[in-house]
C-alpha cells in the first residue's frame, strides 16, 4: 500500500501550508514577545528589589543606631504590632540556610541586594544574602521553624495562603555575636522568583487558536476550489464525448473569465458537431441517389468489359461513401457510460466470432467494471479482434487491470509487419494486402484508436517476439 506523506488536494496542500505559516508565525511571535516580556520583567524585578533592599538597609541603620538593650524591646513591640515588611531578628550566629539551586534570576537579585546595601551601610565585616523555602525557613538562635511560632509575629508578613513563595533572607552582622537577620517575600507581581511566560494553559490556547484558523482557512479554500474542481469535471466530460453542461460562473474574478471562455468553446464545439452532423447526413442522402443511378446506368452498357469496369469502380465509390460514414457513426456514438463487465464482454465478443474453440484465447479474466460507452468499447475490441483473426489466424487476449488503468493486449499469430508499415496502420483505408481476398476497408483500427481516445485512453501497436502483432488497449480510470 502507498502511503502519501504529502496530499495532493489543492485544499489539503494550501490548509498544511497555512498551518505550518501560522504555527511557524506564533512561535516566532511568541519568542519575540518572550524576550521583550522577559527583558521587562527583569528591568521590572531589579527595580522592585532595588526598593526592598533599600528598605532593608534603612531598617538595619535605623538598628544600628539604637542602643544594644534597646534592640530586643524594639523587636518585641514591632512583632506585638504587626503590619511590618520583614521578619526581623537578632541572632547570636549565622543561621545556615537550605538555599534555593542558582538560577539566573537569584544571582541577579542576590547581586542587587548585596549592591545596595554595600553601598548604603559601607564596608560591613560579614553579610550573606540567599534564598530558601518558606517551609525550610530557620528563625531565632534555636533555629525555630517560621510555623511555630505566632501568627502575628511571622504571617502577617511571610504567608501566603497555600503559597510556598522563596523567602529571600539578609544576615548581616552588626557587632561581634550580633547578626542582624531580616527575611522577606518579594514584591508582587514577583513572588516566584522565576516567571513561567508559557505554562500548559498558553501552549493549549496556541493549539486552538491554531486550529481555528486553520478550520476556518480550510472552509475557504475549499469554497474558492469548488469552481475549479466543477471545471475540471466539466473538461474530463467532454474528453468523453459526453453532453457537457454549462458551468456556472463564480469564485474569483480570474476564475470567472476561465470558466466562462470554457462555456464559450463548449457552445463553439457543440456547434461544430451539429454541423458535421447535418453535413454528413446530407451527404448520406444526396449521395445514395446518384450512385443508384450511376449503377442503373452500367448494367444498362451493351459492352461486357465496360459494364464490368463501370461496375467495380461504382462499387469503389460506394464502398468509399460507406466507409467514411460508418467511421463517422461508430467513433462518435450517442451512449450514456455505464459500469461494463469486460469479462462478459470478451466471452460474448469470443462466442460471436465461432469458430475452433482455441481462436481466441483469454488469459486472466480477473476485471473490476470499467465506466465507459458499451457498444463503442464493444466495437472497438471486436474490430482487433476481428483484424488479429484475418491476419493472424488466432488471437490472445490478455487482461491488465489496476487502480489507475485497464489494459487489453490483443496478439495475433501472424507473420508481423515492418516497422515502417506499423506507422501506416492507423491510416484510413490503408490495408497490409489491398489485392487479396480479404474483406474490409481499412477503416477498422481508425475507428479502434477513435473510441479509445475518446474514452481518455490510447491504442499502441507493436511486434512480438514471435512475429505477431499486438494491439495494447489503454483505458484510464479516471
Amino acid at each position: 500500500m502507498n502511503v502519501k506523506l504529502w496530499p495532493t488536494s489543492l485544499a489539503a496542500r494550501t490548509s498544511l501550508f497555512l498551518l505550518m505559516v501560522i504555527m511557524l508565525a506564533q512561535l516566532l511571535s511568541g519568542f519575540i514577545w518572550y524576550q521583550h516580556s522577559s527583558e521587562k520583567d527583569k528591568q521590572g524585578l531589579i527595580t522592585s528589589v532595588n526598593s526592598l533592599a533599600m528598605s532593608a538597609s534603612s531598617t538595619i541603620a535605623f538598628f544600628q543606631t539604637l542602643p544594644s538593650e534597646y534592640r530586643h524591646l524594639i523587636l518585641n513591640q514591632l512583632r506585638s504590632m504587626g503590619g511590618t515588611r520583614f521578619f526581623v531578628s537578632l541572632n547570636s550566629h549565622k543561621i545556615t540556610l537550605n538555599t534555593l539551586p542558582n538560577s539566573e534570576r537569584k544571582n541577579l537579585v542576590i547581586n542587587e541586594v548585596t549592591s545596595v546595601l554595600e553601598k548604603e551601610l559601607g564596608t560591613l565585616p560579614n553579610m550573606d544574602v540567599d534564598f530558601t523555602l518558606r517551609k525550610d525557613l530557620k528563625v531565632f538562635n534555636k533555629e525555630l521553624s517560621i510555623d511555630e511560632l505566632p501568627l502575628l509575629w511571622a504571617h502577617y508578613s511571610l504567608s501566603l495562603g497555600d503559597l510556598n513563595p522563596p523567602i529571600l533572607v539578609m544576615q548581616i552582622e552588626v557587632a561581634q555575636d550580633e547578626w542582624f537577620y531580616l527575611a522577606a517575600v518579594l514584591p508582587a507581581p514577583y513572588v516566584n522568583l522565576e516567571t513561567s511566560y508559557f505554562d500548559l494553559r498558553e501552549w493549549v490556547t496556541l493549539f486552538f487558536s491554531a486550529l481555528f484558523l486553520l478550520a476556518c482557512t480550510s472552509l475557504i479554500v475549499r469554497k474558492e476550489i469548488r469552481p475549479i474542481r466543477n471545471l475540471a469535471k466539466a473538461a474530463t466530460l467532454m474528453t468523453s464525448r459526453l453532453k457537457v453542461p454549462e458551468v456556472k460562473e463564480e469564485g474569483s474574478a480570474e476564475l470567472r473569465a476561465a470558466i466562462h471562455a470554457f462555456n464559450k468553446m463548449n457552445r463553439r464545439i457543440k456547434s461544430h458537431i451539429n454541423d458535421r452532423e447535418m453535413l454528413f447526413g446530407a451527404i448520406s442522402h444526396d449521395l445514395k441517389t446518384p450512385i443508384a443511378c450511376l449503377k442503373l446506368r452500367a448494367e444498362m452498357l451493351d459492352d461486357d468489359n465496360e459494364r464490368e469496369r463501370f461496375t467495380r469502380i461504382i462499387n469503389d465509390l460506394d464502398l468509399m461513401v460507406k466507409g467514411a460514414l460508418q467511421c463517422i457513426k461508430e467513433t462518435d456514438i450517442h451512449e450514456e457510460i455505464e459500469p461494463i463487465d469486460i469479462i462478459a464482454l470478451l466471452e460474448h465478443t469470443k462466442t460471436a466470432f465461432g469458430g475452433p474453440s482455441d481462436r481466441i484465447t483469454l488469459i486472466n479474466t480477473q476485471s473490476q467494471p470499467y465506466i465507459g460507452k458499451p457498444l463503442a468499447i464493444k466495437r472497438c475490441i471486436q474490430n482487433l479482434i476481428d483484424n488479429g483473426i484475418k491476419y493472424g489466424n488466432k488471437v490472445d487476449i490478455e487482461l491488465f487491470d489496476n487502480p489507475e488503468c485497464l489494459q487489453l493486449a490483443i496478439t495475433d499469430h501472424g507473420e508481423g509487419v515492418d516497422k515502417e508499415t506499423l506507422d501506416k496502420l492507423f491510416e484510413p483505408y490503408f490495408r497490409m494486402n489491398p489485392n487479396n481476398e480479404i474483406q474490409g476497408n481499412g477503416l477498422g483500427l481508425t475507428i479502434s484508436q477513435s473510441i479509445a481516445k475518446a474514452h481518455g485512453g490510447k491504442l499502441e501497436l507493436s511486434i512480438t517476439d514471435t512475429g505477431g502483432l499486438c494491439a495494447l488497449l489503454i483505458f484510464p480510470r479516471d
